[in-house]
């Protein structure tokens, strides 16, 4: 029997998953579902106000900047990830910071290219040169906890050469 909880925002009964933590309320959960919190603050921060953060900012510049090194750092789960194309051509990629980090960070970098500052992926590049980058799948192909970098690249090498075989790989740098 699933457990059940009703939200006070929008009043229906949801899952005790749909409810985000929180330690002050008796059964461990907020009052109101993810979603419901989720309009509140979108509302919050482009109504109410929408300075907020630049303000916290503002006053709390060394928490930020902490805040953000921690965020970035490349202490996360090992982590493989593909980028595919709309014609099934595949990009295999590792990275220890967050997933999301990674994927952003491809995006600079393809920005980059097209500026003429960078070119290390030319047959990543050329595909969202081709389809455009927002037509490419990112997605998270395993995790692994407890191995270090030198494994996680071997790994990630295996992983090329099995994509390589198939005859659509865009990791153009290793071969």
């Amino acid at each position: 029997m699933a457990n059940l909880k009703e939200c006070k925002g929008c009043g229906k009964q949801k899952e005790t998953t749909e409810f985000s933590k929180c330690k002050r309320e008796k059964d461990s959960l907020q009052r109101k579902c993810k979603d419901c919190n989720s309009k509140d603050n979108h509302k919050f921060r482009t109504e109410i106000d929408p300075k907020h953060h630049e303000r916290w900012q503002n006053n709390n510049w060394d928490k930020f900047v902490e805040y953000h090194k921690k965020y970035y750092r490349a202490d996360k789960t090992p982590t493989i990830y593909s980028v595919t194309s709309p014609e099934g051509f595949v990009y295999i990629g590792h990275t220890m910071t967050y997933p999301k980090v990674r994927i952003n960070e491809h995006r600079r970098h393809y920005r980059q290219h097209k500026q003429g500052k960078r070119n290390c992926l030319p047959g990543l590049h050329e595909s969202f040169d081709t389809f455009g980058i927002q037509n490419h799948k990112f997605e998270v192909v395993t995790q692994i906890e407890g191995i270090d970098r030198k494994q996680l690249e071997y790994i990630e090498r295996s992983f090329i050469s099995a994509v390589k075989l198939t005859g659509k790989s865009l990791n153009a740098r290793y071969w």
